[in-house]
């Protein structure tokens, strides 16, 4: 079965692991100065006034789909700028932003960007045949893992 990648699919696949990047934990967790005892709350306590805090944490599939942006990223694309860029445009930065950043304007932005992603897909075509990049190509295309 020929699967055929698509730009869109690429751009995609960017903005999921940008995504679950916000909802990993820190690298680096502080320590914790005092132990407290866990101890039960009561029950007039627990649907009150204060707010529950929760954080949605991601699942195998998007740490398998942001594991393959970033191996992207430090394989494919060589220049750092341009890492950025499509790491900044993952997490849905504008083009009139970043090129605030760069030193450009936001026509110049969106064709650099538009022009890797284009050469990232054009890669991945051409190296289909490799049974990595396949596998790669499977979990973009198919959404699967």
């Amino acid at each position: 079965m020929s699967k055929v990648i698509t730009v869109e699919d690429i751009i995609e696949l960017f903005k999921q692991a940008a995504d679950t990047d916000k909802r990993l934990p820190p690298a680096i967790r502080k320590q914790q100065i005092t132990a407290w005892l866990d101890y039960k709350q009561e029950k007039m306590y627990k649907h009150s006034y204060h707010k529950a805090s929760f954080k949605i944490v991601p699942n195998a599939k998007d740490i398998a789909r942001w594991e393959i942006a970033s191996w992207i990223l430090r394989e494919l694309v060589k220049e750092l700028d341009m890492r950025k860029i499509i790491w900044l445009r993952g997490r849905r930065f504008p083009f009139t932003q970043l090129g605030r950043i760069f030193g450009y304007t936001r026509k110049q932005i969106k064709n650099k960007y538009l022009e890797e992603i284009i050469y990232l897909r054009l890669w991945l075509q051409l190296h289909q045949n490799n049974k990595k990049v396949n596998d790669i190509i499977d979990k973009i295309v198919l959404n699967k893992i």
